[in-house]
């Protein structure tokens, strides 16, 4: 999911303690296999019966004598008459597993619709684009600094260089040929047209594949998306800032909150300033904890916490604002722990060939005034640019939006500022010939598909099942500012003491 601290998940959350039983065929059934064969062993997900394997594609299509790659794919099979397309299921990132990090679908889509998760190249293969040296470079004071941006840089570049130098075709590993992954599982399946599920970064992907294939797709749902010309140009600290105010007139007009803050951003803008170097013995590094802030702004109560944590420090107490700080440093310990991730490679490789300007000064332009600015598009844009993670462009048509005639279901947001609501609705929405959209107000990137499972559920069911849009089920949920499992009284309870 990319550096995990810093961007967090921009997927739908994996539903943890499902089954997922894979059962792969034995290497002796794997040899001479071509491009677009799929070979399957009967294993489980989810509980349930399902087709597990790999698929087989080139690592670059434009090269003749590209060598194979193994993708992980499952199909999980519909439980009752098998009348619809099928479902394929892409969450986002990048970075994420499309594979293990895929959480449990609705009980009602499996009715009708076989799901099909065809793993993302550079993960869910037998080539995995892995950067110890980034998340090594990441582990150090003032982040955000040029010095440690040169030095993040210089980390992944060595990276480049070296999956390079291993025989990895990083040029390989972009939108277009996950676009054409898809098309050889929907060939190797059998299927004439399918569906989409998708989610955040995995939107582009199914737009992508519309966009190329048009006759192959018949609905799509799209959480949490964003138009394709913009690609990851979401986070400019203008659009950053806006989020901001949304919540600061929240914050207003609840009495408890506005009671401890007459002006909420003022107080984040006085905490910031006047940050100490330690609490109880914890260093704080204002770098960490800004970025740490940005990453909470993408899930409403997430916020709420950081916002609580601020008016405390302007109040005095520094306690949350340390835990932000040394959870920075925490995360990125556990990152190399992980069993499937971090895939730095993966996500740089996706987000630089989609159309980021390798050649703008996302350093300087993203520090620009503003609350917060844009520490995340400054730390991951201001790296990989400039020569830090080099990578051929995909063609110009991917990097444009163009009309889809399939029927879309657009479901956002109203707070979300990993993909603002406003780029879908201006840049998005006219190009789908078809669409809804669905905005929720006071939710943010993904969160509705959790705290309100029952009515996405409703929504995507009938929405694959005949085309409705029914978002009846989902009910207003104020925000709480005053959270009980506040980050203030975390810090205390982790350090009870200043430390020796």
């Amino acid at each position: 999911m990319g550096p995990a601290v810093i961007l967090g998940s921009l997927a739908v959350s994996s539903v943890q303690g499902f089954a997922q039983v894979p059962s792969f065929p034995p290497e002796e059934e794997l040899r001479g296999r071509k491009a677009g064969e799929f070979a399957t062993r009967l294993g489980e997900y989810a509980g349930g019966a399902a087709d597990w394997g790999f698929l087989f594609v080139p690592e670059n299509r434009a090269r003749p004598d590209s060598r194979l790659l193994r993708l992980v794919m499952v199909r999980q099979r519909a439980r009752g008459e098998d009348a619809s397309p099928p479902i394929f299921n892409l969450v986002g990132g990048p970075g994420e597993s499309n594979v293990w990090a895929s959480g449990e679908l609705a009980a009602g889509l499996l009715e009708h619709n076989d799901v099909v998760r065809v793993g993302y190249r550079g993960i869910d293969s037998d080539v995995e684009l892995l950067c110890p040296e980034f998340t090594q470079a990441l582990q150090t004071n003032e982040p955000l600094s040029d010095a440690s941006i040169k030095k993040t840089r210089k980390a992944l570049r060595a990276c480049n260089d070296r999956l390079r130098a291993e025989g990895v075709d990083v040029d390989g590993y972009n939108l277009a040929e996950v676009v054409g992954d898809i098309e050889d599982a929907r060939k190797a399946l059998g299927y004439e047209r399918i569906d989409f599920l998708a989610v955040s970064w995995g939107t582009q992907i199914a737009y992508a594949y519309a966009m190329k294939y048009p006759e192959r797709v018949r609905r799509m749902l799209l959480v949490g998306a964003g138009g394709r010309a913009r690609g990851f140009d979401l986070w400019s600290p203008q659009m950053v800032e806006r989020k901001l105010r949304a919540y600061a007139e929240l914050w207003k007009q609840d009495p408890e909150a506005s009671a401890r803050s007459a002006d909420l951003l003022a107080s984040v803008r006085r905490a910031l300033a006047g940050l100490p170097q330690t609490w109880r013995g914890v260093p704080i590094d204002r770098d960490k904890v800004r970025l740490a802030a940005w990453h909470m702004l993408r899930e409403t109560r997430e916020a709420a916490q950081m916002f609580d944590a601020f008016v405390a420090a302007d109040q005095g107490d520094y306690g949350g604002l340390a835990l932000l700080s040394m959870g920075y440093d925490d995360e990125l310990r556990k990152e190399s722990q992980r069993k499937h991730g971090p895939y730095h490679g993966e996500f740089f490789s996706k987000v630089m060939s989609s159309g980021l300007d390798p050649d703008r000064d996302w350093v300087r332009e993203m520090d620009a005034e503003g609350v917060l600015g844009s520490p995340a598009a400054k730390l991951l844009w201001g790296a990989a640019s400039k020569g830090g993670w080099p990578i051929k462009p995909v063609p110009s048509s991917y990097r444009r939006d163009a009309a889809i005639d399939a029927q879309c279901l657009v479901v956002m947001g109203d707070l979300d500022a990993s993909s603002p609501v406003e780029y879908a609705r201006e840049e998005l929405m006219p190009r789908l010939k078809r669409g809804r959209l669905v905005v929720l107000s006071h939710m943010g990137h993904t969160e509705f598909v959790r705290v309100q499972h029952q009515a996405f559920e409703r929504l995507a069911t009938r929405f694959f099942l005949n085309g409705e849009v029914d978002s009846s089920r989902f009910v207003h949920q104020p925000i709480d500012f005053s959270p009980e499992n506040s980050l203030v009284r975390q810090a205390r309870e982790l350090v009870p003491e200043e430390r020796k």
